[in-house]
């Protein structure tokens, strides 16, 4: 997208990905270790092995600032999309964090627009303890698509009738299917019809056809597309006016992650659901957990701790071979790999063990040969190299088998009431019994300590409004929930530069009334770009009279600069604990709220007219309330010291 846009620049490479050229990669690989990459976007595999050397020693060198995981609700995902890499990321990011410098350990951040209760239960089991990562989930659930549901049992009837729907429905449109070989049977059909501006999108389409149908897809060469669920995350098209599915989504969180798919540019979009019985009982079998048995995951784990090697002096950190057979299996092969896998995951979600991580310098010692040689190995065989995983044991009765089909089982059943939970969900939205936005509400919403996750809800039309004769037309604001941790912050120069100042209460910095416009622009660059200011609150006439605001972020030390009108913090108050300056310069005269005295702030200067009245004492000037007064003058003289 940034060759397309700026042609005539030099873009660098921004994105891992299995179409880069060996000098790429390696290109790659050296700015990561030289502090020159900047961002780069890749896949959880490929951080868990080929990018790790080159990771480890920018951590080292302390050069990593986030580690942020998009699309976080996948580290919860069992069943056909199981992905490994995404939850040995927990083990990943702790080796990384103690390959850190004192005092320069990264932060990380896991979002995802669709964070249910028990995806968040998962994380904290995997990355916890949960006062180290944040997660951000803000759900605003879209009020473009409209929802339609129709039960056919009969196969061609069903046929009949999805066909009939893509002759008519708008395009560019999307059909859904869960396997495969339906996706391939649909192909076949759509083109026997005469759709010829359509491709098939699966689990096993090749990269290079993957890259292909994607750019004909976002230039608007296609008019449709035929997928499973494989077609959907990191693809962002705009105008998407139609999602059909042929078959039932395993979970209700599947369906609303696709009908997403339509209606991104605002403007409304349909939503078909067309199933079966059948496909009914099929989404019922695929939401049910893949997950181990108790006595078999204590047969692998056995099997694995046996062969073992002990990192420690107690044994409590162990390297464990993923590769090891259990003995009523006869060889390896990548099915035992993904179970020893799996097993250690069900471990570390029941509380038994943490995922950790080794330097490849360990690795690289243990073949006998030097980091550098070991780093020249191909990508290919990175995942054998990778094998051997790191697991600190947090529960001393593992080897019990009693204890450990205890707390294995209560993992599983866990597991099982929140699939239950999701099945009748599910099962509300085929009946047509209840709104669609109410279904997704119950869904998403949590009330977790530190992991709240508000939903505003939204529903363009579905088939409870129609029986009714109602609309959920009212679209509230979104609400920003969810990022409750934002770090420390270095106000020691403000200190330093007015020591007269209390940081815990408000500070008032009075202006005269003819004061210009420009010179408080001025005022709020220097409180960003000296003092780390993060948080701006002004009125919305003032931001419109002003557009420098808009570029205030670039004055900061990492660029980043929340904006809020004090029109949208009456209905929405902000909670985010930022260094903050509120500007009440177009109220003149008129009394401030007692609420912005009440702000819980590292820093808070209220900028406001002299004449302003104190808001508890409406006889004098907010100017003349006390010690905590700043001047323009001080502050100016304080800023250019």
């Amino acid at each position: 997208m940034l060759k397309r846009r700026y042609p005539r620049r030099e873009v660098p490479a921004l994105a891992w990905h299995a179409g880069l050229r060996t000098e790429e990669r390696a290109a790659i690989k050296s700015a990561i270790r030289e502090g020159r990459q900047g961002i780069l976007y890749c896949s959880p595999e490929a951080v868990t092995s080929a990018l790790l050397p080159s990771l480890y020693d920018a951590a080292r060198a302390g050069l990593i600032s986030y580690l942020i995981v998009d699309e976080a609700h996948l580290v919860s995902q069992w069943g056909d999309g199981f992905r490994p890499a995404f939850q040995m990321l927990a083990g990943v990011r702790r080796g990384l964090l103690d390959a850190c410098p004192e005092g320069r350990r990264f932060r990380t951040l896991l979002m995802s627009a669709t964070l249910a209760p028990d995806t968040v239960e998962t994380i904290d089991a995997l990355f916890g303890p949960a006062r180290t990562v944040q997660m951000v989930a803000s759900v605003h659930l879209r009020p473009e698509p409209q929802y339609w549901v129709h039960r056919e049992d009969d196969p061609e009837d069903k046929d009949r009738k999805v066909l009939e729907l893509l002759r008519h429905a708008p395009r560019p449109f999307i059909l859904y299917v869960t396997k495969r070989s339906d996706a391939k049977r649909w192909m076949r059909l759509l083109r026997s019809e005469g759709y010829a501006r359509i491709d098939c999108f699966h689990g096993e389409t090749p990269h290079a056809d993957r890259l292909r149908i994607i750019d004909q897809w976002s230039e608007g060469g296609l008019d449709g597309i035929v997928a499973t669920s494989a077609f959907g995350v990191g693809i962002d098209k705009r105008d998407v006016r139609t999602v059909i599915h042929a078959a039932v989504p395993e979970t209700l969180d599947r369906f609303y992650q696709e009908v997403g798919r339509g209606g991104r540019d605002g403007c409304p979009s349909a939503s078909f659901l067309i199933y079966s019985r059948e496909d009914q009982e099929t989404a019922h079998q695929i939401a049910s957990p893949s997950l181990i048995s108790d006595a078999l995951a204590f047969e692998r784990w056995s099997t694995m701790y046996g062969q073992s090697a002990q990192l420690d002096t107690i044994g409590q950190l162990l390297e464990v071979d993923l590769a090891v057979v259990p003995p009523r299996l006869r060889r390896q092969s990548d099915y035992n790999e993904s179970w020893n896998m799996r097993t250690l995951i069900m471990m570390a979600r029941a509380g038994m063990l943490e995922l950790e991580s080794q330097p490849p310098s360990r690795i690289a010692q243990q073949e006998d040969e030097s980091e550098t040689a070991f780093e020249l190995r191909s990508d290919e065989h990175w995942s054998k190299y990778f094998q051997r995983t790191v697991v600190g044991m947090s529960e001393f009765g593992h080897l019990s088998r009693e204890r450990f089909e205890a707390l294995i089982g209560q993992e599983r059943q866990r597991s099982f009431d929140a699939a239950t939970e999701n099945r009748v969900l599910l099962d509300k939205l085929l009946s047509g019994s209840t709104e669609v936005s109410l279904l997704l509400d119950r869904l998403y919403r949590s009330n977790a300590p530190g992991r709240s996750v508000i939903v505003s809800r939204a529903c363009g039309g579905c088939p409870t409004h129609r029986r009714e004769g109602t609309a959920n037309t009212e679209y509230p604001a979104p609400p920003a929930y969810g990022i409750e941790q934002v770090g420390q912050f270095d106000l020691s120069l403000f200190s330093d530069r007015f020591p007269h100042l209390d940081l815990n209460q408000p500070i008032i910095l009075p202006l005269e009334d003819l004061v210009d416009e420009a010179e408080i622009v001025g005022l709020l660059r220097n409180f960003v770009a000296m003092f780390g200011v993060r948080e701006i609150a002004t009125s919305a006439s003032f931001r419109r009279r002003n557009p420098a605001l808009s570029v205030l972020h670039k004055h900061g030390e990492d660029h980043v600069l929340l904006l809020q009108t004090l029109e949208e913090e009456m209905l929405r108050p902000s909670s985010y604990e930022l260094p903050r300056v509120t500007l009440w310069t177009d109220t003149t005269g008129t009394t401030l709220p007692k609420d912005l005295f009440i702000m819980k702030r590292p820093l808070h200067v209220i900028i406001a007219s002299a004449s302003t009245p104190d808001p508890w004492n409406f006889v004098r000037r907010i100017a003349d309330t006390g010690s905590n007064v700043l001047a323009v003058d001080q502050f100016n003289l304080g800023a250019r010291l």
